[in-house]
């Protein structure tokens, strides 16, 4: 479900050179098919009107909008401590370590898939070893679970970081068109033509920030509860190391 950073730089790179190129391109002949008539602007611009009034960017805007709404759907439903850190599972391999039966506890820990689980398997797979072993091996899988669980939260980061930027770059492509107006105008410059490229730069810049600013709400929420299982896991490792060496 989660793509690799490097692809989704390469897409959205491509993406942006494709419709960025046409939008240089455009003379003030082109601009005035973009424009409502009087009538609309008298009454204000739909939400449409204003999607569109933002040109060629707002199709990689909304691209970043889904993906972080995907995202953060993702996250509620795999980021739960109750299900990376089951206290039941737990409390069951504890208890088979604690009796000496910790064949059942392997073959408990295989048929789950969970943090203290892959940090268990580690440690009884170097079991009767010394002890800095088995506990550098518990550590070690339990650094590589968390840290796995960091690396999918960065892409809701990422996307909190681009939103802005690519609303930026609308909005020097709506000033641009904009002064195209002037240079393609021999005579007396049309208002309204004006108005036509400044709306896109602002339109650009307020959809990116409406994008990125939710975005880092939910991942300075989903942060912390990481930083919560990233603790709760290390207590649990100890224990289990403990047992496994004692």
């Amino acid at each position: 479900m989660i793509i690799k950073k490097r692809g989704i730089f390469v897409f959205l790179y491509g993406l942006l050179m494709a419709l960025a190129l046409p939008i240089l391109s455009f003379g003030a002949e082109k601009i005035e098919r973009y424009i409502p008539d009087t009538q609309a602007a008298e009454q204000g611009m739909t939400l449409w009107q204003t999607i569109q009034a933002g040109g060629g960017v707002m199709i990689v805007l909304a691209f970043l909008s889904v993906a972080a709404v995907a995202l953060i759907i993702y996250y509620f439903i795999e980021i739960k401590q109750e299900k990376l850190i089951p206290q039941v599972f737990v409390d069951e391999v504890v208890t088979l370590v604690e009796k000496g039966r910790e064949e059942e506890a392997r073959k408990k820990c295989v048929n789950s898939e969970n943090f203290p689980s892959r940090v268990l398997l580690a440690g009884l797979a170097r079991k009767g070893r010394e002890k800095v072993v088995v506990k550098e091996a518990m550590a070690d899988e339990g650094r590589r679970s968390v840290d796995n669980l960091w690396q999918k939260l960065t892409y809701l980061a990422d996307i909190a970081v681009i939103s802005p930027m690519v609303g930026l770059l609308g909005t020097v492509l709506g000033m641009i068109q904009a002064f195209n107006v002037i240079a393609f105008q021999a005579g007396a410059v049309k208002p309204i033509l004006l108005a036509s490229g400044i709306a896109k730069a602002m339109v650009t810049t307020a959809s990116g920030l409406i994008i990125a600013i939710p975005a880092m709400i939910f991942h300075a929420y989903f942060r912390g509860k990481v930083q919560n299982i990233a603790a709760q896991l290390e207590n649990v490792s100890e224990e289990l190391y403990h047992l496994l060496t004692d």
